[in-house]
């Protein structure tokens, strides 16, 4: 190549050589751009540990407090809530699964065993079957507690304590009125005590009572 062709190619170079490096402020605050945006997204996800006792393994996502998930949890999810009769998977319905990530924000660190979620043999009607119900317990916290904290932080839900099978069932029915229920045998008691008292209303403040002659 001429000496003259590779002129602009070395005077290229020794311009790009030149160039200042960046202000080390711009450098920081870029880094410090780039980890808040980490934390912010760590912060808006929730750490979900479960175990399955039905095929026993235990898995931890990651998911979002608005029910967001990536696909292969996603994926996972639907793998490990598959329908134990059956096999099949069906996709997890994503308020229920903005409840199941609140359940886990709010006992960091406990592992959510699983009892049963999609069932695709239940009736087109069932919650189970549109991938919208979970049963499960949390060991060392009471059943009590757990179905009080789901029916008090949650809505357009029904919640479902049965005592002698040691779980709680929760879903979500977008539409509907929330309806709970206690099972003893193959008794469904609705609209339980424990329902109403745990969403006991405020006492209307008390009216000034009048006098006799009034």
């Amino acid at each position: 190549m001429p000496a003259i062709a590779l002129l602009p190619l070395v005077a290229a170079g020794w311009m790009t050589l030149q160039q200042p490096d960046p202000p080390i402020s711009v450098l920081d605050a870029a880094q410090t751009a780039v980890t808040e945006a980490l934390q912010a997204a760590r912060a808006s996800q929730v750490e979900v540990t479960i175990f399955n006792v039905n095929y026993p393994e235990t898995i931890t996502v990651y998911v979002g407090r608005d029910g967001s998930v990536d696909d292969a949890t996603r994926k996972q999810l639907e793998r490990t809530f598959k329908c134990k009769r059956t096999k099949r998977q069906h996709a997890i319905d994503r308020g229920l699964l903005v409840m199941l990530a609140d359940v886990a924000a709010r006992y960091p660190g406990k592992t959510i065993e699983y009892v049963s979620a999609y069932r695709a043999v239940d009736p087109r009607e069932s919650r189970h079957r549109q991938g919208r119900a979970f049963d499960f317990r949390i060991p060392g916290v009471p059943l009590t507690e757990l179905r009080d904290y789901v029916w008090t932080h949650h809505s357009e839900i029904g919640v479902g304590w049965y005592p002698q099978s040691n779980f709680i069932h929760m879903d979500h029915r977008p539409g509907d009125k929330d309806y709970a229920w206690t099972q003893i045998g193959a008794t469904e008691h609705g609209n339980p005590y424990w329902a109403t008292k745990a969403r006991r209303a405020e006492p209307a403040p008390e009216r000034p009572r009048r006098g006799a002659g009034s």
